[in-house]
């Protein structure tokens, strides 16, 4: 039997893809944000502008996906991705500007849409609807990992300049990549019901309010997910390497938040999972909008990164429930547009609220109405005794 066509692999490589992708690629940027202010390289604003690039990018990349998926498979275009991020990270330790590092973040985007979307399909890939939920957690560990252990290395890296930083992450993006490639093959079918699946009839209606949802969910992660090292270091007034560290304890939460809700999905079912993942993260938005305590304040990062990764898994399996696996990749597709839209906005208005002099506490304010009405919205989705069965999606 070839390598990629054993399970454990395919399941390691996508683990790693999304290490690579999201963990290294996507969330290099987050705690790399203090040492470029610090050496000029960015402002404040600027960087809630990067972020809008980046999610843009995240659009962009959610929008072909699923189409060049379906043209040269999800193994082809997630390894194309992966080469993407490799070399956006790799010239982003170039101090070209802010419009060279747009560019950067931009196809930083490209990378991260490609493997949110794409990983998870190709790791379930002949595996039981059973054992999906658990599949799929295992794969968002990669998340986790990447940016933990880029959070605590940084700091060896970025004593006289951020570009130490950016090569040292490119470096380990390589190394994914080449470890990764194999089980990325584009000979894994992602796109066959198994025989185990039943047909998921869903009004289209439940499936746009679903949208709306992930979409105000993703404006709710903004605050933390970009600025909390530059509140902390800017606001809290702690030194950059203590600052770029913090997103290790954030980190933690992302790597334990994917099994930790994939066991509370098998407990007390998807979609209550993905309500309570919601919550948690609107309580940990709600602690730094209620005290300035240092530790507290980053203990909220920890809660924030579990959340958003059980919103992520719990959002996946439940399209997977509600529209089965031939129509996963393209709801997931179109729901992971929704999602950057929710994060370029909520990036961009952050941004100018802080040029506005606003402060970083207006942006966390937005974030808690969101993550409420996205939480509310959840309630609805659900299938209704009036579902015609036969209903394609």
């Amino acid at each position: 039997m070839p390598l990629y066509e054993r399970n454990w692999y395919r399941v390691l490589s996508c683990l790693l893809a999304m290490l690579a992708g999201i963990g290294l690629v996507r969330y290099s940027y987050s705690p790399l944000i203090p040492s470029m202010l610090d050496h000029h390289w960015i402002t404040a604003s600027d960087a809630g502008y990067l972020g809008t690039v980046n999610f843009l990018g995240n659009l962009v990349g959610a929008i072909f996906c699923s189409m060049l998926a379906h043209r040269f498979t999800a193994g082809r275009v997630c390894r194309a991705a992966l080469l993407i991020g490799l070399v956006s990270v790799a010239a982003s330790g170039l101090d070209f500007g802010f419009a060279w590092l747009a560019g950067c973040r931009f196809l930083a985007g490209l990378t991260a849409a490609g493997a949110m979307i794409l990983a998870p399909v190709i790791a379930v890939s002949g595996i039981h609807k059973s054992a999906r939920s658990t599949v799929i957690g295992s794969v968002f560990v990669g998340a986790g990992v990447g940016v933990i252990g880029l959070s605590l290395l940084l700091p060896l890296f970025i004593t006289s300049s951020p570009s130490g930083g950016w090569f040292f992450t490119a470096a380990l993006v390589l190394v994914c990549t080449l470890l990764a490639w194999a089980g990325l093959s584009p000979r894994v079918a992602t796109d066959r019901p198994m025989a185990s699946d039943d047909d998921c009839p869903i009004p289209t209606g439940v499936m746009w309010i679903f949208f709306l949802a992930y979409l105000l969910a993703a404006i709710g992660i903004v605050p933390h997910s970009i600025y909390l090292s530059a509140y902390i270091h800017q606001v809290l007034d702690q030194p950059v390497a203590f600052s770029t560290m913090v997103y290790a304890i954030y980190g933690g939460g992302v790597l334990v938040g994917g099994p930790v809700f994939g066991i509370l999905d098998r407990s007390i079912g998807t979609r209550y999972a993905l309500i309570t993942s919601a919550v948690v993260a609107l309580i940990a938005v709600g602690i730094v909008l209620s005290t300035a305590s240092l530790w507290f304040v980053v203990a909220s990062g920890a809660m924030l990164g579990a959340a958003q990764m059980g919103i992520a898994t719990c959002t996946t399996h439940l399209i997977m429930e509600l529209v089965g696996p031939s129509h996963h990749t393209k709801w997931w597709g179109r729901l992971t547009i929704g999602f950057n839209i929710g994060q370029a906005a909520g990036a961009l208005a952050m941004g100018a609220m802080i040029h506005l002099k606003w402060g970083y506490l207006a942006g966390f304010w937005m974030a808690a109405g969101c993550l409420l009405l996205a939480a509310v919205l959840i309630f609805f989705v659900r299938r209704t005794p009036h579902s015609a069965p036969g209903t394609a999606p």
